[in-house]
Parts: C-alpha cells; structure tokens; sequence
C-alpha cells in the first residue's frame, strides 16, 4: 500500500499540462499574429481606433479560450495520447508515432473548415500539445508554465524588436 502522494502520471495532470499546453501555443499565435498585424500599413479609410476595444474585451476572451483548451485536451489530446500508448503497447514500437499519426488524423477534422493549411495547423497545435502531454508527472506542469510563459514573451520580444526595426 502507498500512502505517500501519486508522484506518476495521472489523468488529471495529463489534463491541466495539455490545457496548459494549448494555451501557450494560443500566446505564441497571439504574438506571431498581432506582430505581423501590426507591421501592416491599414488600408485607406480604415477605422483603427477598435484596438482599444480588443484590449478590454481580451480578459473576456481569455476565459473562453481556456474552455475551449480545456474541451480540446479532454475530447482530443487526452485520447490520443492514450490510444497512441496502446497501439505502440500493442504493435511493440514507439507509442510516439502513433500518436503524432492520431494527431494528424484529428488535425483532419479542420480540413472541411479551413483546407489543407488548416488540417496542417491543426495537426501541427495537437502534435505540439500531444508531445508536451506525454510526461506529465508531478512537477511538470510547473515547469512547463515558467519555460513556456519564457517562450512565449521572448516571442513577443522579438516581435517588438522587429516591429522597432522597421521604423
């Protein structure tokens, strides 16, 4: 019998480090997106002044985005991961292709939505996020928080270098 606290994998931390994941994935776009928006010339006529707008509606926004992450980790990360295991359990190779390959068929379900470049950005958020889910023990999600909030302001770092660059 263990008395002791769970130190391995559980459901429920596979759950908050693949939310986690999702979110800090949707930080790097933000940045990458809002960097490229904002090295745009707006067109003539445009109205601009909405910015503002953004910035106070983004909290709202936010709490939304981690139901989304939330529901996301636990129809599709979740199961991928899981079932990956079995199949590489089951076929005796690495459960790490099976699960990129089951990522790819869920990527799939944007394809009728978006295209080709959908399917491939979908495949690409759920590999990320399927990948970084796999070792989640007791501590990980912590690390996971700093190294990825580290990510994800260095991008906007090298955003707003960029943006100073060019003028």
């Amino acid at each position: 019998m263990n008395s002791g606290p769970d130190m391995g994998r559980t459901h429920a931390r596979m759950l908050r480090v693949s939310t986690l994941a999702l979110l800090l994935e949707a930080g790097v776009a933000l940045a990458v997106l809002m960097t490229v928006g904002l090295s745009m010339e707006p067109e003539p006529g445009d109205d601009t002044a909405g910015g503002a707008l953004v910035l106070l509606a983004l909290p709202f926004v936010a709490v939304f985005g981690v139901l989304v992450a939330f529901a996301v980790s636990a129809v599709l990360i979740l199961p991928v991961v899981l079932l990956g295991e079995d199949l590489g359990r089951k076929s005796g190779r690495d459960p790490l292709w099976w699960q990129l390959a089951l990522a790819g068929l869920a990527g799939a379900l944007l394809a009728p939505l978006a295209g080709v470049r959908g399917w491939i950005v979908g495949w690409t958020v759920l590999a990320v996020a399927v990948l970084l889910t796999r070792p989640a023990r007791q501590g990980y999600f912590v690390s996971l928080l700093l190294w990825g909030t580290l990510a994800v302001v260095s991008v906007f770092m090298v955003g707003g270098i960029v943006l100073y660059a060019q003028g």
